[in-house]
């Protein structure tokens, strides 16, 4: 049976939602995880198609489709990827940046941004967000998610960066942080092309439907639904040539300071 990912961060929500509220049909299999949890599952084949890091598919070349039509996008601000810094973001130079290891694609969006755009040299540790505190070590930290919207000041961390905001005024671009992904199998093209319609309908269900989806499912994210509904019309969850550019020019920072290859094209899913 088909698998498709589920991110568990509220930003995945709007266009699985006719899915997950069960207005949409879905006859395959729903399997939830953050976001560097499907990225491995989705390179293992353990999952077949998934809202995946867009970083995933620049890593792996060759290795993945991607979906039409969809994206989890920022077109600004994005409250959601947060840096927390106890210094300017600009006097980060030789000092320790905390990573959460929640998140693949955030991670070398900062490092663009502290790297390229303000030319520093810092040193990077990784921790575990939501179980590991690393205040007591680090002089910024990056946290990620619904985390990032809902936790507290950290004491002593008085600046606090969007990284979607930090990005728009870099380059004038939204930033793509997922795209649907296809792990490919010609064997299973037919629930490819049943998938691509069931998510088209949720999709389309969940952009019609925010402000109830948003008082119904506050609770379950732990964020007040106007929140949330703010939170949500801050992305576009399209991908057409407006993402695509942004996407294209996060791969080529992300090439210049050698995180990943260059990246020479775009391999699109189409319905057969």
């Amino acid at each position: 049976m088909l698998k498709l990912g589920h991110i568990i961060y509220s930003n995945c929500f709007p266009p699985h939602s006719g899915i997950v509220s069960g207005k949409v049909e879905f006859p395959f299999k729903l399997v939830e995880g953050i976001p560097t949890q499907l990225n491995r599952m989705l390179y293992e084949g353990k999952i077949d198609v998934s809202p995946s890091s867009s970083i995933e598919y620049a890593m792996n070349p060759g290795r993945y489709l991607i979906f039409p039509g969809l994206s989890i996008t920022s077109k600004n601000r994005v409250m959601s990827i947060l840096l927390e810094s106890r210094v300017p973001i600009d006097e980060l130079d030789k000092k320790v940046v905390a990573l959460t290891t929640a998140s693949a694609t955030s991670v070398i969006l900062l490092r663009i941004l502290l790297e390229l755009q303000n030319e520093l040299d810092p040193g990077y540790i990784l921790y575990e967000q939501g179980v590991e505190n690393p205040a007591d070590r680090a002089d910024a930290m990056l946290t990620i998610g619904d985390l990032a919207i809902t936790k507290p000041e950290t004491p002593g961390f008085i600046y606090r960066y969007d990284l979607g905001d930090l990005w728009h005024r870099f380059t004038g671009l939204p930033f793509v942080f997922a795209l649907w992904q296809v792990n490919y199998k010609k064997s299973i093209e037919r629930d490819f092309a049943a998938l691509y319609d069931i998510l088209s309908i949720s999709k389309a269900y969940g952009l019609s439907h925010l402000r109830e989806l948003a008082d119904a499912y506050s609770e379950r994210f732990r964020i007040p639904a106007d929140v949330l509904l703010t939170y949500w019309k801050l992305f576009s969850y399209d991908f057409g040539e407006y993402e695509r550019e942004g996407l294209l020019a996060y791969y080529g920072y992300a090439s210049e300071i050698g995180a990943i290859e260059p990246v020479s094209e775009l391999k699109v899913w189409a319905k057969q």
